[in-house]
């Protein structure tokens, strides 16, 4: 009982604190596989990525995979483009320069911003999303003037990011109030900033576990982020 109560105590200080910037560096973790029903990521505008003509089916995604409805869904409303004309990369990892571009299509803004990172070049293709991302809280660097658009994105991160974007468009339902969290087993390797994010998609279902586990660190994969953000468009009605 008194394990319960720490427990508990520890869940309402994560969700209490949710910071809107300075996420820690990822570590190199295990990305989720197909099993799960979640996951969803990253689009291009218009350099190293292409949409699948018309349909925006992709030969390397199955009809009958897990992730399939959900690059579909992605893909139709332009927020997550393939990797090439004909391919979407499933399992690829994604990085934090695509989730930039993917938030900012899913705003559907034309708005340019301009924001500096060291390590953003003013030429590269996510460098608007970046700067757009960053302008509005939505996104930052980790601090020192390095945002890091090459590392791949963690879970936490992830969903730290769509619960930014969601209170920069004003959503409800945005409590972080909740027990839910403690169903797993790793929740203490949560990092701070990402606690109050993680319990509120776990109570919305736009995210799941897998085995018991939340791998708050794990990398996402491009058919996970998909995924997740049809759940989230789909619980916001977008």
């Amino acid at each position: 009982m008194k394990y319960r109560l720490i427990a508990i105590s520890m869940i309402i200080t994560m969700a209490v604190c949710v910071p809107a910037y300075a996420e820690t560096q990822p570590d190199s973790s295990i990305n989720e596989t197909a099993a799960q029903t979640e996951a969803v990521l990253n689009a291009n505008d218009d350099s190293s990525e292409r949409t699948a003509e018309n349909s925006g089916i992709f030969s390397d995604v199955p009809s009958d995979a897990w992730y399939a409805e959900a690059v579909d869904f992605v893909a139709k409303r332009k927020i997550m483009n393939g990797t090439s004309s004909t391919e979407f990369s499933p399992y690829s990892d994604a990085t934090r320069g695509m989730l930039a571009v993917v938030i900012k299509n899913m705003d559907g803004t034309s708005e340019k911003a301009y924001w500096s990172y060291l390590d953003v070049k003013e030429d590269a293709w996510y460098a608007d999303s970046v700067a757009w991302c960053s302008e509005n809280d939505i996104l930052k660097g980790y601090g020192g003037g390095m945002f890091g658009p090459e590392d791949s994105i963690t879970r936490e991160q992830l969903i730290s990011t769509l619960y930014r974007f969601a209170e920069y468009k004003g959503f409800s339902n945005m409590e972080t109030n909740g027990v839910e969290l403690l169903e797993y087993k790793d929740y203490a390797d949560i990092s701070g900033y990402a606690g109050g994010p993680m319990q509120w998609a776990l109570k919305n279902n736009i995210i799941s576990g897998r085995d018991g586990r939340l791998e708050p660190k794990g990398v996402a994969s491009r058919a996970e982020i998909a995924q997740i953000l049809r759940n989230f468009m789909v619980f916001y009605n977008m």
